[in-house]
């Protein structure tokens, strides 16, 4: 059946229409684990919508040191990517990753590789498909990103140990 919703599927009569390969990583970053440590710990401080009401995803672009520099919310965990993108395109942005505070799906992945950013780190666990279009694309994956721990999934050679 032709999706009728706007999920990204209006139109689409099968899998490979709705899912086209994602855009080839040619932007460079080497960050350490400690620099994506330092902006897990911090973006729950920056998320006032979050503290206020306790319902809304983040979206953090963070400098290869991890700090934060541009933060978007909404109750939708795709709309705060989708604000994030918009943002960063309309100014000069150094290199950077994306940490966002919901699971990593395909759509996420895919969203991310178009803008030609290298990292995509999430708090949850990453769908099977979006680590195949991760894998694809040249993205570092990202998930289970917690204070203390996290779990690299595709591309790990742009994290260092210093």
């Amino acid at each position: 059946m032709v999706g009728r919703t706007g999920c990204g599927l209006c139109g689409a009569e099968s899998l490979e229409q709705a899912i086209t390969a994602p855009n080839s990583i040619t932007a460079e970053l080497s960050i350490s684990h400690k620099a994506l440590q330092r902006a897990i710990a911090a973006l729950g401080g920056e998320q006032q919508l979050q503290q206020q009401t306790g319902a809304v995803h983040g979206a953090a672009w963070c400098s290869p040191e991890g700090e934060i520099q541009v933060l978007r919310e909404d109750i939708g965990r795709h709309n705060a990517l989708d604000k994030l993108l918009g943002a960063i395109s309309r100014q000069e942005q150094e290199a950077g990753f994306v940490l966002v505070t919901s699971r990593a799906s395909y759509e996420m992945v895919a969203k991310t590789a178009s803008a030609n950013i290298p990292l995509l780190a999430a708090v949850s666990a990453p769908t099977s498909l979006a680590i195949e279009l991760a894998e694809q694309s040249g993205l570092t994956l990202v998930g289970f990103s917690r204070t203390g721990r996290h779990v690299i999934y595709t591309n790990g050679h742009r994290l260092t140990e210093v």
